[in-house]
């Protein structure tokens, strides 16, 4: 099986952290990310994924009302066929659990 990223060190960069990555459903439920550097919401192609971290148990579930049935954390590397953008992001459900952008922006910035 060969490695995500052909197993170099990933990490997003500036062009997909605070608030410059955004996205959106299309008339189903697939989501698609928008590339941060062309106009007219051009999409990006998810070109890879890894799981990059599981947790048996959802880390948060002490704070919580309702509790995930495992922690997991994804990587995806993501192309624009357009102007050849390319980056990472990760999605996750063990990081900060709730409130609003603004208050996760403030986190973030500390």
């Amino acid at each position: 099986m060969r490695a995500f990223n052909d197993g170099k060190p990933y990490h997003g960069t500036d062009a997909v952290t605070d608030g410059k990555l955004t996205g959106a459903t299309d008339g189903t439920d697939y989501f698609y990310f928008f590339c941060p550097k062309c106009p007219n919401k051009r999409l990006l192609r998810p070109l890879e994924y890894t799981v990059r971290a599981r947790e048996e148990s959802h880390p948060y579930a002490d704070h919580v009302d309702v509790v995930a049935p495992e922690g997991f954390t994804l990587a995806f590397r993501l192309l624009c066929d357009h102007c050849l953008f390319t980056d990472f992001v990760k999605v996750s459900n063990m990081g900060w659990q709730g409130g609003t952008h603004d208050e996760a922006m403030s986190r973030t910035s500390q």
